[in-house]
């Protein structure tokens, strides 16, 4: 499985490196822990967006992080892109400084992907 970082991804991620330590190696676990995961039988990844035609699903999960000690305040934003087996990182944030995914991103995503 391919993991791809957009570019607004590697901006958040920078500016939350400052406040989280632990985010990167975190995010790792991740990466190691996605290739085995159905998510559509997950109750902790919540398919936001998916296109059958393309096969690409838009999912959101918490990402748990060890700097902040279990809280799961860490939300992820990816897509699955079935038919390549690629996984690409659209937007992490905190859920105490932003409620919810940016709608205007993930369309962006897609309509690149047409």
């Amino acid at each position: 499985m391919k993991f791809n970082y957009l570019d607004d991804f590697l901006r958040d991620l920078k500016s939350l490196k400052k406040k989280i330590p632990s985010l990167e190696q975190d995010l790792k676990n991740f990466e190691k822990f996605i290739p085995g995961v159905d998510f559509s039988k997950n109750k902790r990844f919540v398919i936001l967006t998916e296109d059958s035609r393309k096969q690409i699903k838009i999912i959101k999960t918490r990402l748990m992080v060890r700097s902040l000690k279990g809280s799961s305040k860490t939300r992820l934003v990816f897509s699955f892109c079935v038919c390549e087996d690629c996984i690409d990182f659209i937007e992490i944030y905190l859920k105490n400084q932003k409620s919810r995914e940016d709608d205007a991103r993930i369309q962006e995503y897609l309509k690149c992907h047409n």
